[in-house]
């Protein structure tokens, strides 16, 4: 009868071992959906960012206003007749 008791205690043992810490187990489980966590979070960052992308391309292709703009902001363009005004700041001294 002992024999059974340490023969069932060590089966028991053994089926916990496999459960915590074997492949598939519950530590590397929670790792994983630590993993998720992390992933889907950068996906909604990354998913932001593409539709904020995907608007100004919209924006681009349906008129000449956002043209023009991105043309006076990124390359200095000015129209004929407008005084183009640079300031200049000098950097502060400590």
């Amino acid at each position: 009868m002992r024999l059974v008791q340490i023969i069932l205690f060590a089966l028991i043992v053994v089926l916990q071992v496999r459960y915590w810490f074997a492949d598939n187990g519950y530590v590397d489980n929670q790792r994983l959906a630590t993993e998720i966590g992390i992933q889907q979070a950068e996906l909604r960052v990354l998913q932001v960012k593409n539709d904020l992308l995907r608007a100004r391309v919209d924006d681009l292709k349906s008129g000449n206003d956002a043209i023009e703009e991105l043309a006076r902001q990124d390359l200095g363009l000015i129209r004929p007749g407008e005084i183009f005004v640079m300031i200049h700041s000098e950097p502060a001294t400590p």
